[in-house]
């Protein structure tokens, strides 16, 4: 008793010691997540001030720029405003001169010029060159006057305004005016210059190097004169003009002492972007992964490139430029702006391990403390707790072994925890052997109904029946087994409890019933076919081919099946009570012989009832013979008033009678049958006709038509010894309509 009292004392201090130790884990725990936000929150905090500040900057920046662009801007729009040069451009436009031509006699002097025609001596009008005659003055005439002129003009421009250079375009995009040499455009500008020529707005060209400076082209569109084009949008030429940006991009642009980009200009592509570098031997560098988001650069952290070709981790953003593709660049040292976040960081950890760390001694002192005080009430409490338990397990055994049903109890992966008597004998082991044994050291098919039912209830957590045949003793007895979840102190699933009811007694005399109710129904058939030798068959035919269509339908469960194979055999046991002669007869039937004739269906239903099939065995029967028009009988049912089985029944009834000879008919064809269920208003089921349709087409179709006649006996033309005229198949036809019985 003292050891006992020894050990529960020992895992009582234990259990404490984990659940201080745990606490300690929550304590840490906690506090590394509070440091974890305060860090995440100053990080946070850190990067927006760096944002504010860094945006601050680069907007300053973009205000210069902006500035200085719309004032270049300005000067060029003020130029290609010029009605003087918008008119020039539109007649050279219009004169389809070629562009070297307009530029070899721009190049030539203002007296070298020929004057117009209108300014000679002796000039008259009507005379060559009057301009009255439109169609007789050539356009060069006009032109040649005025190009040295304009040359001069575009020469004044750039000079004026400090550009690299100025060119005039046609709208084939070439240049057919210049201060001087032309200049040549590669097919990235082209692409440019044409959608000026598309759109008829400036654009801005990508900077690029050329003799040593980096230079930007704008072009502008020239618009005809309303006096020329009346809806002045048409694009008659392009100005583009050169600017030398090397001093705008030195003036942004700025370094650190390690070489590091901490301003800059970016010119968009697209959504990429490129650094226009006043050192690069191209003028621009390119930024791979670098992308614009909604036109701007975000604040992120980025390898930013450095002089020597090195790169360095930066934080970096840029804001665009409006009227321009050009954005600012601002950009922090990652090690720079880390180092201001290093000191704070290591403060909040130095404060969460000091924090801890008290928390430890504070538990360790509350153990101490517990452990001393309630440790006598604990060891009495336990022990008064362990009579309880034990008390209550000697009742639950003796309970268990007096059960004849068979229980166990394990866990998920199969450990075997508890047994009773009864399950002990149909393993062939004792209680004590089995506990704590395996599943793969039980006979063979309890362990797989074992591990049948600890995976179902583990896979829906939910009670589940299960019925089985398992060898006992040398014989196979039948378990209906009632399966339960087990689950411990927290709710968690941890086994699996299985309860073994013998129901063998019970499944022997459903069969024996079964059995019974079979060989009635083969008696019933027998019976059937005694009174009318052309009904021999049919019921067999009729469960096969109705069983079929079931199938064929989607209706494949035992119920339906079984159902439609016992009502199809007892389909014509009201045939029994009625007059043999007028069963064989082989004419039309009076009014009064087919009112006895339906009576048949008033017999079964006599004849059944009382007998308990266990499934609507009955409804079937007394409803096959109904149509779905309402021309059928007993009761004129229609529609969905009538069951589906017997809609089945109905179906595979008629068509097995239609294919078969009558005393009063020959055999129909399957053609002819197939027209009698497919006639309006509908009779059958649309829907299991359908069903039938496709079963005839296949092999096992085939094959059940091919015994279907040989089951009929005969040569298709015998009628019971009699000949039968084509009036007479017709009376008989309407006789198959009406009723099914004389199919």
């Amino acid at each position: 008793m003292a050891q006992d009292s020894t050990a529960q004392s020992s895992r009582r201090k234990r259990r404490t010691a984990l659940i201080m130790l745990a606490l300690l884990a929550l304590v840490a725990v906690s506090v590394a997540v509070a440091s974890h936000w305060v860090l995440q929150s100053s990080r946070a905090r850190l990067l927006r001030e760096m944002e504010q500040n860094m945006s601050t900057q680069a907007g300053n920046k973009v205000a210069l720029l902006t500035v200085w662009s719309g004032t270049l801007k300005g000067q060029v729009e003020a130029f290609v405003g010029l009605d003087l040069l918008r008119l020039f451009a539109a007649e050279a436009d219009a004169s389809g001169i070629p562009a070297e031509k307009l530029r070899e006699l721009a190049l030539q002097t203002e007296e070298d010029v020929p004057p117009p025609p209108e300014a000679l001596p002796g000039f008259a009008p009507g005379m060559p060159g009057d301009p009255a005659e439109a169609d007789t003055i050539d356009p060069l005439d006009n032109l040649a006057p005025r190009l040295p002129m304009m040359r001069r003009q575009l020469r004044d421009f750039v000079e004026k305004n400090s550009l690299w250079g100025a060119y005039l375009l046609n709208t084939r995009l070439e240049v057919y005016l210049a201060p001087a040499a032309a200049a040549q455009f590669s097919e990235e500008q082209r692409a440019f210059l044409a959608a000026v020529l598309e759109s008829g707005r400036p654009v801005m060209l990508p900077v690029r190097r050329q003799d040593g400076e980096l230079v930007m082209d704008m072009a502008f569109p020239l618009f005809a004169p309303l006096y020329v084009d009346s809806s002045g949008k048409r694009v008659v030429s392009i100005l583009v003009a050169t600017y030398n940006v090397l001093p705008v991009a030195k003036a942004i642009t700025r370094t650190d002492a390690g070489g590091m980009f901490n301003s800059g200009i970016l010119q968009s592509r697209g959504q990429d972007v490129q650094l226009i570098n006043p050192a690069a031997r191209s003028g621009t560098l390119d930024l791979p992964g670098w992308r614009l988001d909604g036109g701007r650069l975000p604040l992120a952290l980025r390898d930013e490139p450095a002089t020597g070709g090195r790169e360095v981790r930066a934080y970096t953003l840029a804001l665009p430029v409006p009227g321009m593709p050009w954005l600012v660049m601002q950009s922090v040292d990652a090690a720079q702006a880390e180092a201001q976040y290093a000191g704070f960081r290591k403060n909040v950890l130095l404060a969460a391990v000091l924090v801890t760390t008290l928390a430890g001694i504070v538990l360790v002192a509350l153990w101490w403390w517990l452990v001393g005080r309630h440790e006598r009430a604990v060891a009495d409490q336990m022990r008064r707790l362990y009579l309880v338990v034990n008390q209550q397990k000697q009742i639950m055994d003796g309970v268990n072994s007096a059960l004849s049903a068979g229980i166990v109890l394990n866990d998920l992966s199969g450990v075997i925890y508890y047994v009773n008597q009864s399950y002990a004998r149909m393993a062939g082991l004792s209680v004590d052997q089995l506990r704590g044994l395996p599943y793969i050291q039980l006979p063979p098919d309890l362990a797989r109904s074992l591990v049948t039912h600890t995976l179902t209830v583990h896979q829906t957590e939910d009670m589940a029946s299960f019925t089985e045949a398992l060898p006992v003793d040398g014989r196979t007895r039948h378990f209906l087994t009632a399966c339960s979840p087990f689950r411990d102190d927290k709710g968690r699933m941890s086994g699996v409890v299985s309860v073994y009811s013998d129901i063998t007694e019970l499944v022997l005399a459903q069969e024996r019933a079964q059995y019974m109710i079979t060989q009635t129904v083969a008696a019933f058939v027998r019976s059937i076919e005694a009174v009318d030798p052309y009904l021999c068959g049919q019921s067999t035919f009729t469960a096969q081919l109705s069983v079929t269509l079931a199938y064929c339908l989607g209706l494949n469960d035992a119920e339906t099946l079984a159902t439609l194979r016992t009502a199809a055999s007892l389909s014509q046991v009201g045939m029994i009570q009625l007059p043999r002669e007028l069963l064989t007869k082989t004419g039309a039937l009076s009014r009064e012989e087919r009112a006895l004739l339906e009576r048949h269906v008033e017999y079964a239903r006599h004849a059944l009832t009382g007998i308990d099939f266990g499934l609507p065995v009955l409804e079937a029967i007394t409803q096959m013979f109904e149509r779905l028009d309402g021309s059928g009988y007993p009761e004129g049912l229609k529609g969905e008033q009538i069951c589906f089985n017997a809609r089945i029944l109905a179906v595979a009834n008629t068509f097995c009678a239609l294919l078969r000879p009558r005393s009063y008919r020959m055999a129909h064809t399957v053609e002819q049958a197939m027209a009698i269920l497919n006639e309006t208003p509908r009779k059958y089921d649309p829907q299991v006709v359908r069903a039938l349709q496709g079963f005839l087409q296949t092999g096992q179709g085939r094959d059940f038509l091919q015994k279907l006649r040989a089951g009929a006996g005969g040569d298709d033309g015998d009628n019971g010894g009699e000949s039968e005229s084509p009036s007479d198949r017709k009376r008989n036809g309407a006789q198959t309509e009406e009723g099914g019985v004389r199919a």
